[in-house]
């Protein structure tokens, strides 16, 4: 008799017309392509993990490794031993492996364990679950009818934190966007922006100088991922809060991060940290140095928005990033829900999200 059978598939999921992602770091994306990964033990007890594939420039690995990953790192696990155990080794496996492949595995151990305890994840996670985390929403890039379409749905349906994407068009059709939305919503919202790394420490100070008078809580990655120097100049050389996302990659740029003071905040994501436990860890630290961070996550499906919801309740974030299952047509998983500005998700063992795996496409199993 099996202990474990373990399946991988897919899915591309998609928005409507007018509300895709598009960002300077990322383009146009028309699908989001999202892999799953079921694990069940002969007991019964499931457990499923869902990471997006094509996002390397966060990730900085191609679409095309992110499911080989999943299998190797599968295929060098001892299944033989506890779900629980398996977890805690987890980041000693194949420490080459992708984090994104890693996050695959680490967030339906976490999903799986916190099921068989009959906790939620957020619980198992050392947080305690409530009714829902406080969310942002954010106006991709886009022509300006469907960016003032978007605005007019997300604050009727209750969100208050706005983040626009910038850094794709010019700067002054950047300003006149956060013009219309400041005219239109007055001080009834947050205003942030994201430039996704594409300026140079000139071109942002530029930008920031245009910019401010409209009044905007941060500046997410003005400048290029990975250039600490620019950063780190800047951060100095202005009042207005800057936070660092695809720049924030390894332990060492935690490290770094830390010794700032909290002069630049953090955006966490699974994606980067290689699971919900990893993420957790970064956010722990990062509240012991006294660094503002947000939880958030990619534009993915329920399962991985629920997961990083839980992962919020475990923490103490600025808030949560976590609108990225909202709108989406055909996905897989339920159990995710905005209400009044909130990313809320079922109480329920593990994740509380419900996956019909028939949805999807089977691409590999094994019984182990």
């Amino acid at each position: 008799m099996t202990s474990t059978n373990i399946v991988l598939s897919e899915s591309h999921l998609t928005y409507p017309p007018g509300e895709e992602v598009h960002t300077a770091a990322s383009g146009l994306v028309r699908a989001l392509h999202e892999y799953y990964l079921r694990i069940e033990d002969a007991e019964g007890h499931v457990g499923v993990g869902e990471v997006r594939a094509n996002i390397a420039f966060i990730t900085h690995t191609a679409e095309e490794q992110v499911a080989p990953g999943i299998v190797a790192l599968v295929q060098a696990i001892d299944w033989s031993r506890s779900w629980a155990e398996i977890l805690e080794t987890l980041p000693t496996i194949r420490a080459e492996a992708p984090r994104i492949s890693r996050a695959a595995i680490e967030n339906a151990l976490v999903d799986g364990v916190a099921r068989a305890r009959g906790v939620t994840a957020a619980e198992f996670l050392g947080g305690k679950w409530r009714g829902g985390v406080e969310c942002n929403q954010c106006v991709f890039w886009g022509s300006d009818e469907n960016m003032r379409a978007n605005a007019e749905r997300y604050v009727a349906q209750g969100f208050r934190s706005i983040k626009v994407r910038i850094g794709i068009g010019t700067l002054e059709h950047d300003y006149a966007r956060l013009a219309w939305l400041r005219d239109r919503f007055g001080d009834s919202i947050h205003l942030a922006v994201d430039a996704n790394g594409a300026w140079t420490i000139g071109q942002a100070k530029a930008a920031i100088a245009k910019l401010r008078p409209i009044g905007f809580d941060y500046i997410e990655q003005p400048t290029t991922p990975g250039d600490w120097e620019a950063l780190e100049t800047l951060a100095r050389e202005t009042d207005v809060p800057i936070m660092l996302d695809e720049g924030l990659q390894s332990w060492t740029d935690v490290e770094r991060l830390c010794a700032n003071g909290g002069r630049i905040s953090a955006h966490l994501k699974i994606a980067k940290a290689g699971g919900a436990v990893a993420m957790v860890k970064v956010g722990r630290m990062l509240s012991n140095h006294g660094v503002p961070y947000v939880v958030g996550q990619m534009n993915e499906g329920a399962l991985a928005t629920a997961v990083a919801i839980h992962c919020a309740m475990a923490l103490d974030p600025m808030i949560g990033e976590l609108y990225g299952a909202l709108g989406i047509l055909n996905d897989p998983a339920t159990g995710v829900r905005y209400e009044g500005g909130k990313a809320c998700v079922i109480h329920g063992p593990g994740t509380g999200v419900e996956f019909d795996r028939s949805k999807t496409k089977g691409l590999w199993s094994v019984n182990v």
